[in-house]
């Protein structure tokens, strides 16, 4: 054995058992609630428009996913984390946000409140993360590249970041293989297509190729559909738009 083979990379080995154990405790959002979201958002990106300040220069389906909830929101990149920059918006118009904007999709379905760190608690959902299925930033996207016979360089995919199908829900401690196991990351892109029978806007022709020859072993959990859904997704959709007017105002 060579010196430098000595310490192996055994990742692929154990690729098979980390996929069914992460099919077996994801929760993605029932169909029919992202369907929903998508028909209100017909008419909310006429209501975005008229008051969001993002300049012309950027294509609007950079912030408007058919599914996304809190359009003109996207994850601030190390070079942008100043002071007071949550929350705020940055030199292009958009809203910078570390990963919480996501987090009031599943507190609203949950309890019929935003999320917060009490709410979280509240709603049980304190024991799990988010994991984003596709990327949500421009440096990132070139995993989907390997991937994907096409993908679209005038769309940035910040829509991705607040995207009800694209953000899934994992115990703590588990998420981490979503992001950095291609086997894995294939196996999730592969249950997105099926179940939702779609890829986001600008990604398209998915290298069924590549998926692991193992894939059919790993057995989903079935996503579920609470019994006040539809009316706690209205409260969601209430609190986006005067959140977002509230940032766009300011």
């Amino acid at each position: 054995m060579r010196e430098d083979e000595f310490y192996q990379d055994f990742r692929s080995e154990v690729a098979k058992e980390v996929a069914i154990v992460l099919g077996k405790v994801t929760h993605f959002l029932h169909k029919d609630i992202v369907d929903y979201i998508s028909e209100k958002n017909i008419d909310f990106e006429k209501e975005f428009n008229n008051f969001s300040t993002v300049p012309n220069s950027f294509n609007n389906n950079d912030f408007f996913g058919d599914d996304c909830v809190f359009p003109g929101y996207r994850r601030v990149v190390n070079g942008e984390r100043k002071d007071k920059w949550k929350n705020n918006l940055s030199k292009d118009g958009t809203i910078l946000n570390d990963n919480t904007i996501p987090r009031h999709i599943w507190a609203f379905l949950t309890i019929g409140k935003c999320y917060s760190g009490p709410n979280w608690k509240e709603s049980k959902l304190n024991k799990f993360e988010l994991a984003h299925i596709f990327n949500h930033k421009v440096d990132e996207i070139d995993f989907e590249r390997k991937y994907f016979k096409n993908i679209n360089d005038k769309i940035k995919p910040y829509s991705l970041f607040s995207s009800a199908s694209n953000v899934v829900l994992i115990p703590k401690g588990l998420a981490k293989p979503t992001d950095n196991l291609d086997e894995v990351k294939l196996c999730f892109y592969n249950k997105f297509i099926d179940y939702y029978k779609k890829t986001p806007k600008g990604i398209n022709g998915f290298r069924k190729d590549k998926l692991p020859l193992w894939y059919d072993d790993v057995k989903w959990n079935e996503p579920k559909l609470p019994k006040d859904w539809k009316k706690n997704i209205d409260k969601l959709l209430v609190y986006r738009s005067e959140n977002l007017k509230k940032r766009y105002n300011k």
